[in-house]
């Protein structure tokens, strides 16, 4: 990805989550790590399909001490997964909210705007999995 791709994206996300300090910074033509106060917390992939450009992060979050391997996210993962995305992204307005009829998933907001979802990794724990598509970045100039 080139600088100015990083720079929109680094603003969008900035602006999202209501924090200052994210960045994002080109690994390849199609990877990128987003940081946090110059730590990396997530991967970005870029995809590019029928002319039509995306963007998806991926986000692990560690288990709980003690986590059962694939345990269900109810409301005490829920508020513990809050907690710990809200610390690492610095987005104190995060809400991670429950899943009608699902429970191996949440769903992530930032004041009532749906950014994505945290489900359950076998390897990883939970993964926040967020997709920005180009027209998201309008304005990010």
């Amino acid at each position: 990805m080139n600088a100015a791709e990083c720079t929109r994206l680094g603003a969008y996300l900035s602006k999202l989550l209501g924090s200052p300090t994210v960045s994002v910074v080109s690994k390849s033509a199609d990877e990128a790590n987003v940081l946090v106060d110059g730590k990396t917390v997530a991967q970005l992939l870029r995809d590019e399909d029928e002319g039509e450009l995306s963007y998806s992060i991926s986000l692990a979050v560690p288990a709980a001490a003690g986590a059962k391997k694939n345990a269900p996210i109810d409301d005490a993962e829920r508020t513990r997964l809050q907690a710990e995305l809200r610390k690492l992204l610095h987005a104190a307005d995060l809400d991670v909210r429950a899943r009608p009829r699902k429970t191996d998933s949440a769903e992530v907001y930032v004041h009532d705007e749906f950014v994505g979802t945290v489900s359950v990794d076998e390897d990883e724990g939970q993964v926040l999995t967020m997709s920005i598509l180009d027209i998201d970045l309008e304005g990010e100039d």
